[in-house]
């Protein structure tokens, strides 16, 4: 049946029957669309805040490894600023060494050149040094132990040399086996090498006046007389370049001067090619001066040297 306002719907089954007001069924089907409509919006409000939410959280994590990324390429970049000075420094680096190797090449060669020594072809340097340390070792050691230079602090030149000549005092025709000295009295007189002081005094015989003999190595000995003074005691161990008495007048003399002996096994030799012999020109004197064996001379020497090594590279072993 119906009305104006409504209709009702009778359904009759076996449990009886049952009335439905069209009016009731419409407030019910509102009421479910209400409900349905509140769920939607409230799951649409939900699901609109979970995604602003993940929006937020997926943001934030990129911020985060946007600003991650920009440290690490701050630092990156940091360390690549670093490397590069730091190779600049090394680059300036190399070039000063490679600077110092060249001046020490030249100089290397300088000494080479100056000691004799001809290094093979390609030898590296550290090789060289040590060749050119040992040969101005043993060429020191033969310098230091072998008369060499002048015997006078003063030079004011020579008024006799080595050979024939008529005496200045007695004025016969003799030979004059050394060097005298001109110089004013009490001017220093030196060792011409590393010596034991074999004789400091007053020699009669001679005619030397004061007299200092001194024993080197290897054979040799120097004579220096007519002095005004003594400064040395027999038996005193003395250094190349002391000082060891004073030019004089004394004995058999015509003025201040100095008389320079050099003497080889009680053979007297000429003093000139000792005085001018030095590191400069030192190969000169085996040419000068016959009948000393220069050779084993200097092979004796080589073997002193070569124990040197052997003890030093002991000790740096040990």
């Amino acid at each position: 049946m119906s009305s104006r306002q409504h209709f009702t719907i009778t359904i009759t089954d076996v449990h009886g029957a049952r009335h439905y007001s069209f009016s009731q069924f419409i407030k019910k089907f509102v009421w479910v669309l209400l409900i349905v409509f509140f769920l939607v919006v409230t799951g649409g409000a939900g699901s609109i805040w979970w995604l602003n939410k993940e929006v937020e959280e997926i943001q934030t994590l990129k911020r985060q490894a946007e600003m991650s990324f920009l440290r690490a390429l701050d630092e990156r970049q940091n360390e690549y600023s670093n490397l590069v000075e730091e190779k600049a420094q090394l680059i300036n680096e190399l070039e000063e060494k490679i600077k110092q190797v060249g001046f020490l090449d030249q100089t290397l060669q300088g000494l080479e050149e100056l000691i004799g020594v001809q290094p093979e072809m390609d030898s590296p340097i550290i090789e060289r040094v040590k060749i050119t340390q040992l040969t101005t070792l043993e060429k020191q050691i033969m310098l230091d132990h072998i008369p060499n230079g002048r015997p006078v602090g003063v030079f004011r030149g020579v008024t006799s040399g080595y050979g024939w000549r008529t005496h200045p005092v007695r004025g016969t025709r003799e030979f004059h086996y050394g060097i005298d000295y001109r110089g004013e009295r009490g001017a220093p007189v030196l060792a011409t090498a590393d010596a034991v002081v074999e004789y400091s005094g007053y020699h009669r015989s001679s005619g030397y006046g004061n007299l200092i003999i001194l024993s080197h190595a290897y054979g040799f000995k120097t004579f220096y007389g007519h002095l005004n003074s003594l400064n040395v005691k027999t038996g005193q161990f003395i250094n190349k370049g002391d000082l060891i008495g004073a030019i004089g007048s004394t004995g058999v003399s015509t003025g201040p001067h100095l008389h320079y002996e050099v003497n080889f096994v009680q053979r007297k030799l000429n003093p000139a090619p000792f005085v001018q012999w030095g590191l400069e020109d030192y190969d000169s004197i085996f040419d000068k001066v016959e009948g000393i064996p220069w050779g084993s001379l200097s092979q004796a020497i080589r073997n002193q040297v070569e124990k040197v090594e052997k003890q030093l590279l002991l000790r740096d072993v040990q």
